[in-house]
């Protein structure tokens, strides 16, 4: 049975066929958390090819002879999440240009709008899965550190010294048990330009906390880090380093940056579950279709045509509010993500998409999850992940002992249980219900039993 209190929703179909062989609440608006990623995908594969590439450029204005420039350098940033401030440093020396009479411009005028969804949760906007979704991106806007909290002694927070943030702690080491009984937990502060302040309280660890700081000041961060890959690329600036949005396709091209084929981001994305990765494409889709600064609300209106003008996929009431799924705002039905999953099984043009899905036990997401670990689903299992607050989804592909593929989707929203079941579970007594279902309805479907049935409508 689906956990009590919930919603679950799934639909089964062949995957070859088509051909629906249970479905339950399949029309029910549920959030899609990650799956959503499923979407944005598709969309990229159909209006922009597995061979597509992000493309970052160095041009100039102005009087170039040699290697000195009378004019103004440009970079022309354009939401490339796989981008490095190595790869900036090599870029900027293939241009060519050693010395710069005006100013270096590092331009953004590829995005459009908030570089962060609607409905992304405000406390999680200071760790990396939010990173924010600019045009410039240089190591994945995050920054990487650690917060050291021994028994008997102030935590103490750093990061590496080469990075332009600021991080400070007060923060107290408390047992768990002294944790509960004040009801208190490491919290972040933030303040501009990119400084952090730890509050609250941690357990005591002998290695240190990991910890991963989203960039707030996207500005600043591309000032400091573009300042220090001229100067290992050993060009000197004459003026300053400005923020620009500004068209300059006219601007004679130096040199350019390639990122990885989409066929390679599509697998960061589904296969590891990126959220930069989804949310950059989005944008980058919604400049492509409109011809216009990429934002969230045209990146999502881009989505919805082209899956309908490509695939006849109409998502209907169905509601998108960025390309990851990490907006709370997002709805989707079961039906639509089965459609997609048939495109992707049956169009020659999406069929690549297959192969980055995550394998159940295996690789990626599914490497490590618990409900499809067991010898009967072990490798048999072909799906994206979908994992937000009280939502466990899984939407993909599924052989069976005969050999057939099916296509499913299984979303369960709502979850929750109680303080002492979760006690429970904790001390190993008993299994999360959402799993236990997950698990036994994947089994069902390999062993082709009947699905289970609920005290709902459902058919087989």
């Amino acid at each position: 049975m689906p956990p009590e209190h919930g919603q679950a929703a799934w639909i089964l179909a062949d995957a070859t066929t088509g051909h629906i062989e249970s479905t339950h609440n399949a029309q029910l608006l549920l959030k899609p958390a990650s799956t959503q990623k499923l979407v944005t995908t598709l969309a990229g594969a159909l209006a922009l090819g597995p061979d597509w590439r992000y493309k970052t450029q160095v041009r100039y204005r102005g009087k170039l002879q040699n290697s000195k420039l009378v004019g103004d350098l440009l970079i022309d940033f354009v939401g490339d999440p796989s981008l490095t401030r190595e790869q900036l440093r090599d870029l900027l020396k293939r241009a060519g240009v050693r010395q710069v009479s005006g100013n270096v411009l590092l331009n953004q005028i590829r995005f459009g709008g908030y570089d962060r969804g609607n409905g992304w949760s405000w406390n999680d906007l200071s760790v990396c899965y939010t990173s924010p979704v600019s045009a410039l991106i240089l190591d994945r806007n995050c920054v990487q550190g650690a917060l050291y909290a021994r028994p008997d002694q102030p935590a103490r927070a750093t990061v590496p010294a080469h990075q332009p943030v600021k991080v400070s702690a007060k923060v107290e080491v408390l047992s768990r048990a002294e944790q509960k009984r004040r009801f208190c937990e490491l919290e972040v502060e933030m303040s501009p330009p990119n400084q952090y302040r730890l509050t609250g309280c941690i357990g005591p660890r002998q290695d240190p906390w990991p910890l991963r700081f989203a960039i707030q000041d996207v500005d600043a961060w591309g000032e400091q880090l573009t300042r220090w890959a001229l100067g290992q690329a050993g060009v000197r600036v004459s003026g300053g380093i400005l923020d620009s949005r500004i068209e300059a396709n006219d601007w004679p091209a130096l040199a350019h940056h390639s990122s990885p084929p989409l066929r390679e981001l599509s697998r960061q994305i589904l296969e590891h579950s990126d959220n930069l990765y989804a949310d950059s494409l989005l944008r980058t889709l919604g400049a492509e279709h409109f011809q216009q600064p990429g934002s969230f609300r045209n990146g999502t209106q881009a989505v919805r045509d082209i899956l309908k003008e490509e695939a006849g996929i109409d998502l209907g009431p169905s509601w998108l509010a960025d390309g990851s799924g990490l907006s709370s705002h997002n709805l989707l039905r079961a039906e639509d993500l089965l459609a997609v999953l048939l495109v992707m099984a049956q169009d020659p043009r999406a069929n690549w998409l297959m192969d980055v899905l995550p394998v159940s036990g295996e690789s990626g997401t599914l490497r490590y999850r618990r409900s499809v670990l067991g010898p009967a689903l072990k490798g048999k299992v072909m799906a994206k992940t979908g994992t937000i607050a009280h939502v466990q989804n899984l939407v993909g592909f599924i052989d069976t002992d005969d050999g057939q593929r099916k296509a499913f989707v299984l979303l369960q929203n709502g979850l929750s249980i109680s303080p002492q079941h979760e006690k429970n579970i904790a001390a190993g007594q008993g299994e999360w219900p959402a799993r236990r279902f997950e698990r036994r309805w994947l089994e069902s479907v390999v062993a082709q039993e009947p699905i289970v049935k609920t005290n709902q409508s459902a058919t087989n």
